[in-house]
């Protein structure tokens, strides 16, 4: 089984080589690795120029995760492609088992690990389930929130991966357009895999694919270009892009409840009196705005996807719904697992 290993780098020395060894002594696989380091300030340069059988790729750290995940894609060779994140190591048959999940004649295109605590093993992501809520602000639709601690069985169907660390078959991530590299970090999965959903392609989860996971190694890195910290430039993409999905994929009769989500967000920052949030909303408008223009390029070259399967929908299948007790899930999942 041949894999193109994808890997988003950004000053992680500290990570890089337990990750790399790790994928050496992945078991019945033959990988390529090609890292995308994001103009990395550490001493990322010298470990992966001693691991020779890397191929460095350079793309800068503004640009997003998902615009170094595409540069490497482009260039991968193999038919299979692991998109994965530097702050993580991988269990000795993780690669195997989600290779061995994809099955394009049942519509499977894509495979998702569980992730565990990168030190501890602690669980932190199994499938994900969307639940009915009262208002989700931190989900494009607002009366869905999404649970990612849920526990299935493996090969059990989930709307979407963590774009921190999955597998997809090249074919139908060409197909579906690869990433939107608008997005910056966060709900960039979501977006690809509504489009997967409206095209009859699935997820699956796979339990035994074991991930470890160093979550938000990254937030505190600066983008020296833009003299702000990741969590920064995140906060805004990221709200940006709740209503960008929206806006991409959702029935004119969906969208007035959409567009609701910014102005609620505003309203619980000033409510929580977190003022330094307040101001940060209002450059999230200038976010959305600037985005605008190619999000309704793309509405309307998928028109005929978002008549027959409007996105609003993706979140209300009835294959996706939490089953309260039914499916055994684990710890009541808060918030969305950051790549």
């Amino acid at each position: 089984m041949n894999i193109s290993v994808i890997i988003s780098n950004f000053n992680g020395a500290r990570y890089l080589p337990r990750l790399l060894d790790s994928l050496r002594q992945q078991l019945g696989v033959h990988l390529e690795i090609l890292v995308v380091d994001r103009f990395s300030t550490d001493t990322s340069a010298a470990i992966l120029a001693k691991y020779t059988e890397v191929r460095v790729l350079q793309e800068p750290p503004q640009t997003g995760l998902v615009c170094g995940y595409q540069v490497g894609a482009d260039l991968a060779s193999y038919d299979l492609l692991f998109f994965c994140n530097e702050d993580m190591w991988f269990e000795p048959d993780c690669l195997r088992l989600l290779g061995e999940r994809i099955d394009l004649q049942r519509r499977i295109a894509a495979a998702d690990g569980w992730h565990f605590q990168y030190d501890t093993g602690a669980f932190l992501h199994g499938a994900t389930r969307f639940k009915r809520v009262k208002w989700a602000i931190n989900s494009p639709h607002p009366r869905r929130s999404a649970d990612f601690e849920v526990c299935l069985s493996a090969g059990d169907f989930t709307p979407f991966p963590c774009a921190g660390a999955f597998l997809i078959h090249r074919a139908i991530f060409r197909n579906l357009g690869g990433w939107d590299t608008q997005f910056f970090l966060d709900h960039e999965d979501i977006d690809l895999f509504i489009r997967a959903w409206q095209q009859g392609w699935r997820t699956v989860t796979v339990p035994q694919a074991r991930i470890h996971h160093a979550v938000n190694a990254s937030n505190n890195q600066t983008l020296s270009d833009l003299n702000v910290k990741v969590i920064e430039r995140r906060y805004l993409s990221q709200r940006a892009s709740l209503t960008i999905i929206a806006l991409k994929y959702f029935s004119l009769r969906m969208l007035p409840l959409s567009l609701l989500v910014w102005p609620a967000v505003v309203v619980n920052n000033v409510l929580s009196r977190r003022w330094n949030f307040v101001i940060r909303d209002f450059y999230v408008l200038n976010e959305i705005f600037r985005r605008i223009p190619k999000a309704l390029a793309f509405r309307r070259s998928n028109a005929d996807q978002n008549h027959q399967s409007p996105g609003q929908n993706f979140f209300l299948d009835p294959s996706f719904t939490l089953q309260k007790r039914s499916e055994g899930q684990g710890k009541s999942g808060q918030g969305r697992l950051s790549e």
